[in-house]
């Protein structure tokens, strides 16, 4: 399905899942789309199958798309799978693209800083980044990794500081692993994972009285994040 990530529909659909615009649990509709996004059936029903083929929505055979539902357990899997993955691709950064990365990290850093840019927008610069200059296929798992992981990360960022959010993690991290001086790549990397991890359950907590007063009294478990 890697072919549908430049086609509009895709990216449009997306969005609206990275950036939280769809409750956790609920339905997603060929029908709904049509009217939101201004697609025809076609090329929603093609980005519904590839973000469900992605795992950032769910598919049941005879019940439809469904977006992601909170599952402690769930999450932490996400996490340690993209924790591995950020280690994995500072691994294998060959060392003379090492001075690319930060020249790109520099000049998209300041975009990243702009209190306007969207979640989306935040996952976008880093998976652009990471398919640059990070050997295939390691690319590939990691981009989708941080997607999976982006909202979770940015509720943990609401909850208890900014520091969760997915896009300036992402970018301390890589700007570490590319610095040409020996760095404490893993702890720090660990230390990050872990803290979001041991809250976990307060922040899932906090998601459930937030979205029940805004009326939307979604499952928080039986299904992934």
């Amino acid at each position: 399905m890697i072919h549908q990530t430049s086609r509009p529909a895709y990216q449009a659909l997306k969005r609206k899942i990275v950036d939280g615009e769809l409750p956790f649990g609920a339905p997603i509709t060929v029908k709904a789309l049509e009217s939101e996004l201004g697609f025809s059936a076609i090329p929603i029903r093609e980005a519904l199958i590839a973000l469900a083929a992605e795992d950032l929505i769910d598919f049941y055979p005879g019940r439809g798309f469904f977006n992601k539902r909170l599952d402690a357990e769930s999450i932490a899997l996400r996490l340690e799978f993209l924790q591995n993955l950020l280690l994995a691709s500072a691994a294998t950064l060959p060392h003379g693209r090492k001075n690319l990365v930060r020249k790109r990290l520099l000049d998209d850093g300041i975009r990243l800083r702009e209190p306007a840019n969207s979640v989306f927008e935040s996952v976008k610069l880093i998976t652009d980044i990471v398919d640059t200059y990070f050997p295939h296929p390691t690319a590939i798992f990691t981009r989708t990794a941080i997607a999976q992981c982006a909202r979770y990360l940015v509720i943990d960022g609401e909850k208890h500081g900014p520091e969760g959010e997915i896009g300036k993690a992402a970018f301390s991290y890589l700007w570490l692993a590319s610095s040409r001086q020996p760095v404490p790549l893993t702890e720090r990397l660990q230390m990050f994972f872990e803290v979001r991890k041991q809250r976990m359950a307060d922040t899932i907590q906090a998601v459930k009285e937030r979205d029940l007063l805004a009326g939307h009294p979604m499952v928080f478990s039986g299904a992934t994040f």
